[in-house]
């Protein structure tokens, strides 16, 4: 009888007919994984000091000087990304007379925090008679970019101005 019941199971292995078998689990291992997408749900935004003041020159045809850092941080979906910062001014008026917003000059100097790719450049100096671009972006592909640039203005008054103050407001915008 033993040798029947052997025989039958290697003629049944040899035909491709497998007996049932008890099966065992793969050993296995689980990791938690987190990451997180840099710029998810970010936005573009601009951040410009709140005061600035400007000195005359010496012959009295304008006043110049510094104005506080702007800085633009781009932390926005997608890439490559672009952005251009624009510069408007107002008239700067005084006790006696009005300097119009065409003798106002922007000059974004020494720009810096390109990261990533593409371009980041000032436009050079920009008389603000209407809304100009000041810094151009393109080409981001850096989940997280912070520009900045130290800005300078200059308002000329040819033919003098009165004694006094001038008050103007200089407004940065970036889209």
């Amino acid at each position: 009888m033993r040798k029947t019941l052997i025989a039958a199971a290697v003629l049944a292995a040899a035909a491709g007919t497998v007996l049932p078998a008890t099966a065992h689990a793969a050993p296995s291992a689980s990791t938690d994984v987190t990451f997180v997408v840099a710029g998810q749900g970010g936005d573009l935004s601009i951040t410009a000091g709140p005061l600035g003041t400007i000195v005359p020159n010496v012959n009295g045809t304008g006043a110049s000087g510094g104005l506080p850092t702007v800085s633009v941080t781009d932390n926005r979906n997608g890439s490559p990304r672009a952005w251009t910062a624009t510069a408007s001014s107002t008239d700067f008026v005084g006790p006696d007379q009005t300097i119009p917003k065409t003798a106002v000059t922007y000059t974004a100097n020494a720009v810096v925090g390109k990261v990533g790719g593409g371009t980041l450049a000032s436009t050079g100096a920009q008389t603000l008679g209407s809304a100009k671009a000041i810094v151009t972006r393109s080409g981001l592909t850096w989940p997280l970019e912070i520009a900045t640039w130290s800005p300078a203005l200059n308002v000329d008054f040819p033919g003098g101005a009165s004694i006094g103050s001038y008050t103007g407001t200089i407004t940065v915008s970036v889209a």
